[in-house]
């Protein structure tokens, strides 16, 4: 009897706000609690919560849409999707172009010594380029 005096073209709308409301509580709720840990001084604590909010706020993100008929995204998700992706990986893009060969080149030099952790940023940096190299191939080729 209630459920007849909401309009019916609301639920797709609500849905999706409930949908997303979810999934940002759990990420929350995952982040605090790894900040709780830390100071606290319960790192491994903290670093299990973390973990299982993301684990489950992901899991939740990457299944309801595939298990439900309610659309939860629409064309204006995608486009801003899209769009921040393009706009992330294009900063990383100049800014590795400006950067990485200047780090080789006065490294060759023997003007600075960088840490293992530039390269690690320089390796990972590489890596993601990579993987979206070849994800936009498997996108592409469907």
């Amino acid at each position: 009897m209630f459920n007849t005096l909401a309009p019916k073209t609301d639920e797709p709308g609500r849905a999706r706000r409930v949908y997303y409301r979810v999934v940002y509580a759990i990420l929350a709720i995952g982040i605090v609690g790894l900040l709780a840990g830390l100071v606290t001084g319960r790192e491994l604590l903290g670093t299990i919560i973390y973990c299982g909010g993301a684990w489950i706020g992901s899991g939740i993100a990457f299944l309801a849409p595939k298990l439900t008929d309610v659309p939860l995204q629409d064309e204006r998700d995608t486009e801003l999707y899209n769009r921040a992706s393009g706009l992330t990986l294009g900063v990383l893009f100049v800014l590795g172009l400006s950067v990485i060969p200047a780090i080789y080149v006065l490294e060759a030099a023997g003007r600075i010594e960088p840490p293992p952790e530039v390269t690690g940023a320089i390796l990972l940096a590489s890596g993601l380029f990579l993987l979206w190299g070849v994800a936009y191939g498997i996108v592409k080729r469907r």
